[in-house]
């Protein structure tokens, strides 16, 4: 559950450029925002597909995974940097939620909290109860998602410098 932004670095065997280039042949153009209109009707329009999603920048993209018949707006994106290494790139990034998400999660849990509050201050004790576990249960759904894995997977497998120079260069 990414609800605390998880760090990852790594280090691929392209230039920048050259990386930006594939991320925008993988990836569909769309960025998550706060319009739920738009959310919904961009995954309407690929409901029956598995995607990734996102932009880029010259130096930054972000990067979120969309499967197939599922209703998944506000889930674990990639967020990162690429620099230029002799070896290539080093993309440097967070997975974590979109600001909306964390925004809306605060909202749900003030809401519940006064909700419950008010339940118990009028002597419905059980009834604040039931509330509360009804919001924790909700907050619960909001912030878990597994998307982190298939995010992770894509970049896992983006080529890695190859060490056998530095190893043949040690043997001599």
């Amino acid at each position: 559950m990414p609800v605390i932004p998880k760090k990852y670095s790594a280090e691929v065997a392209m230039p920048p450029k050259r990386l930006m280039r594939r991320l925008d042949g993988d990836m569909t153009e769309y960025l998550p925002t706060v319009n739920v209109l738009s959310i919904s009707r961009f995954m309407r329009d690929h409901k029956t597909e598995s995607i990734y999603y996102g932009r880029y920048s010259a130096d930054s993209f972000q990067m979120f995974y969309h499967k197939a018949k599922k209703r998944d707006g506000g889930s674990t994106g990639f967020y990162g940097k690429v620099k230029k290494t002799d070896k290539g790139s080093l993309i440097t990034g967070v997975f974590r939620k979109p600001l909306y998400a964390y925004v809306f999660a605060v909202i749900w849990t003030l809401l519940f909290l006064l909700s419950a509050g008010g339940a118990y201050g009028s002597g419905a004790a059980k009834t604040a109860y039931v509330i509360l576990a009804v919001g924790a249960a909700g907050l619960w759904l909001i912030l878990w998602d597994d998307h982190e894995k298939y995010l992770r997977m894509y970049l896992d497998r983006l080529p890695r410098p190859d060490n056998k120079e530095e190893a043949g260069n040690e043997k001599t």
